[in-house]
């Protein structure tokens, strides 16, 4: 029974530290237990307690996000390895194409914005690192999918749209997957999975911009583009990877860093 309460504290916690990262701001105990559910009293524990392990801090009666956050999100994107080598690759990818440039995580069944280089026009997509990113409607979602096992495809909470599995031949023949407009009305982008030398998924890179500057013309161009750098990428860091029943990640040498990553929206 103590156990079952014990994980019940610490499922609790980190809905208060996920919205908390959500929302970007300081928030008041009545904000977050009505956003969280939770009675005030049991929100304020677990808050006190996670401000003594300075995951959160108590700005005058709000809180927000403490450092201990900021060294889990940098150990993370460390240990994922590939992220490392990717930053030169997504810098080349975003020079020649003037647009916005993003690095996902795939991290059993569920996508995320690992990384992020913007477009110098003014006109940009919003992204925050960490935040999930959609499997069905995203480009990059689409090609990880394509190329997922039978087994991988098992970790995926939700099944896969009919008309998601039927994009699967062409992107595959392709090389790279096309989201026009399905995550966000006027904007398109082109995305290519990243896999390891043995073949298990990491995650995928895209290109995303207004539809204005991004006419269908382009599509191949850029998608040729995004699958070149999908292969630079998995061919550029030294990294041994867990098998998927387990183990500790373990990154070897790679080169250049990463830095930022919900859906993008225009500006």
């Amino acid at each position: 029974m103590m156990e079952n309460s014990g994980i019940r504290v610490i499922s609790r916690a980190f809905s208060l530290l996920v919205h908390l990262a959500q929302e970007r701001r300081p928030l008041g105990i009545s904000e977050i237990a009505e956003a969280v559910s939770l009675p005030k009293a049991t929100v304020y524990r677990i808050l006190d307690s996670l401000e003594s392990e300075r995951a959160v801090m108590n700005r005058g009666g709000e809180y927000e996000l403490g450092p201990v956050c900021l060294m889990l999100a940098d150990a993370y994107r460390s240990q994922t390895g590939f992220a490392e080598a990717a930053r030169p690759h997504l810098r080349a990818l975003r020079d020649e194409t003037k647009e916005t440039v993003h690095l996902f995580a795939y991290e059993r069944g569920e996508f995320y914005y690992l990384d992020k280089l913007e477009s110098p026009y003014q006109v940009r997509m919003h992204s925050r690192i960490g935040a999930k990113a959609s499997l069905f409607r995203l480009s990059a979602g689409k090609a990880l999918l394509a190329r997922l096992s039978a087994l991988e495809m098992n970790e995926i909470a939700e099944a896969v749209p009919d008309e998601v599995a039927a994009e699967f031949p062409e992107i595959l023949s392709r090389g790279f997957a096309v989201d026009n407009e399905q995550n966000e009305r006027g904007l398109r982008c082109v995305g290519a999975a990243v896999f390891d030398r043995k073949g298990r998924p990491l995650g995928a890179v895209s290109v995303s911009a207004p539809v204005y500057r991004f006419p269908l013309e382009l599509v191949e161009s850029y998608g040729q583009l995004v699958k070149r750098t999908a292969e630079a990428i998995a061919g550029s860091a030294d990294i041994l990877f867990p098998a998927a029943a387990g183990g500790v990640a373990r990154a070897g040498k790679s080169k250049g860093r990463l830095s930022s990553g919900t859906a993008p929206v225009e500006e």
